[in-house]
């Protein structure tokens, strides 16, 4: 997200509707056109790796991925042309470019009359398959390292990997979703303060908030455990 108080000093006396609302006022609303651009699988892993890592240059990800220099320069240059990612300005040489995420916050809303269409329907759900299964891939990789036991203890310790389920109201639902929100946008705002990374004591956390409707098994025939 592009915008948040300053947190670490004083408590923040706004409500959560309020700080989610701020938080999202400069977010970006994706058009087809670009969320069409970066559901390309090997884009939407470029800006996932320089979202999540920060900037490199088109040979360390091709590097990363698997993919030709030439690939990932190219698949570079179509993130850049729709907005999504930019050149790190004075750094790099005209043979070897920098690449970082662009800044604020992304939303993909998938509604409007261009969503409305068979085509536009495959668009938000090839993206969506593709981020769950680079986020799935992330935590996957975390429980690997843990069960290897080449994570530290004290940060598995201080670490969450927990699914609850509740019936709710939609109200619930809504106020729910505000507040886990506003608590990762204390955190968050506080870390975009940073431009790198502070110190070996620092390392860079993924927060997957998850809070989502299902279909009761009752309500697809399927009989409940007692």
């Amino acid at each position: 997200m592009s915008t948040a108080p300053d947190t670490a000093h004083g408590q923040d006396s706004r409500g959560p509707d309020e700080v989610v609302a701020d938080a999202l006022e400069n977010a970006r609303d994706l058009d087809l056109a670009t969320l069409k651009a970066l559901s390309h699988p090997l884009r939407v892993r470029l800006w996932d790796l320089l979202v999540t890592a920060g900037p490199a240059t088109s040979t360390t990800l091709a590097r990363q991925t698997g993919e030709s220099t030439g690939s990932t320069s190219y698949h570079l240059r179509q993130l850049a042309s729709h907005g999504l990612v930019q050149e790190v300005p004075d750094r790099g040489t005209a043979r070897e470019r920098w690449w970082r995420a662009a800044s604020g916050a992304l939303r993909v809303r998938g509604g409007g009359d261009e969503y409305e269409t068979p085509s536009g329907g495959e668009v938000v759900r090839a993206f969506g398959s593709q981020w769950a299964s680079l986020r799935a891939g992330s935590l996957e990789r975390f429980h690997g390292r843990v069960i290897d036991r080449v994570e530290p203890e004290r940060w598995v310790d201080a670490s969450v990997d927990a699914t609850s389920f509740a019936y709710l109201t939609l109200e619930e639902l809504d106020a729910l979703s505000a507040e886990l929100g506003a608590v990762l946008e204390k955190y968050a705002g506080v870390a975009r303060s940073r431009e790198e990374r502070p110190s070996t004591e620092h390392r860079r956390i993924e927060v997957q908030v998850l809070a989502f409707p299902t279909i009761d098994p009752r309500d697809e025939g399927v009989t409940a455990d007692a």
